[in-house]
């Protein structure tokens, strides 16, 4: 039994470093997105397309079930990671850095799911968990100071976007550990839905398409980004890690994706770390670490009721 636990440990964390090079390669598309012609209705459209296909016939047969789950639940999975955590986080990207945007979605990730465990599920926090969001509330607070001192109202409402990016992204982790529901299935809960919506926000004027006029080079290289890697491939791969992990260690693991993002920002979009971001992205880490308490490798589990 030990030896299984074990095994699914690791599985666990490889699925969580496949989950950590595509979220940071989602975070680069979508600012590459906002240098391109495609609009964030095209980015939608290539992000949701595809794994509604995939995910809803390898789901079909599991209909049933997910009809029999709780409407909260499936409620939380089609907002939280569905059209518009995508639509918080691609306007964000268009209005902060790279760094910014990778630090405040996964880095704040747990403070969220902490606090709505501890909350909604009376889940008691033990003292590195409140040392650790009290740094990732540090982080956040030296972000926001730093672009309130830099006059940037434009920076500014970036992180407020992001920032419920994150809120959102934490309900979809809370509601894919508690639905049980699979990956698979909870992808296509949140893809088809998406699908489902895009076309009345299009109808209503918010947002808009242009995939026809742009030049087919862009139009690959977001579909693999956002239509492959993050459609399909992260969805399966994160809500495995969950199943596996635990959903705040999985958040804890998540936080390491600015460092990535942020290096490869750099020569990409000549984007600079200035000292206050690189010490926000390092209290915002380390936060994240401690409040999922993942030195002590615990798997701590969201009692349900």
């Amino acid at each position: 039994m030990e030896i299984q636990k074990r095994k699914e440990f690791g599985l666990g964390l490889m699925a969580m470093g496949v989950t950590l090079l595509i979220w940071a390669s989602f975070f680069i598309s979508l600012r590459a997105s906002s240098q391109s012609a495609l609009t964030i209705g095209d980015i939608a459209l290539l992000r949701f397309l595809p794994a509604a296909l995939v995910f809803g016939w390898l789901a079909l047969p599991k209909a049933i079930k997910i009809k029999q789950t709780p409407k909260r639940y499936l409620l939380a999975i089609a907002l939280g990671a569905g059209l518009p955590f995508l639509l918080l986080a691609a306007n964000g990207l268009r209005l902060a850095p790279v760094a910014d945007g990778a630090s405040l979605i996964p880095g704040i990730l747990p403070l969220f799911v902490t606090s709505i465990a501890a909350i909604c599920y009376r889940e008691r926090i033990s003292s590195m968990r409140k040392a650790g969001i009290m740094l990732i509330f540090l982080g956040i607070c030296l972000f926001l100071a730093t672009s309130l001192l830099s006059g940037s109202g434009q920076i500014a409402t970036g992180h407020a976007l992001l920032l419920m990016a994150s809120f959102s992204w934490a309900w979809f982790t809370i509601a894919m550990r508690v639905s049980g529901l699979t990956p698979i299935e909870g992808g296509a809960v949140l893809s088809l839905s998406a699908c489902i919506c895009l076309p009345v926000l299009y109808l209503l004027g918010f947002v808009d398409f242009n995939l026809l006029n742009a030049p087919s080079s862009e139009i690959a290289f977001h579909f693999i980004i956002q239509g492959i890697a993050a459609g399909l491939i992260a969805n399966f791969t994160f809500g495995y890690a969950i199943s596996r992990l635990g959903a705040e260690m999985s958040a804890a693991l998540g936080s390491f994706t600015p460092v990535l993002a942020a290096l490869i920002a750099v020569p990409m979009f000549t984007e600079s770390l200035n000292m206050n971001t690189i010490l926000a992205m390092m209290l915002i880490v380390l936060g994240a670490i401690s409040a999922s308490e993942i030195i002590t490798t615990k798997k701590v589990a969201i009692k349900v009721g």
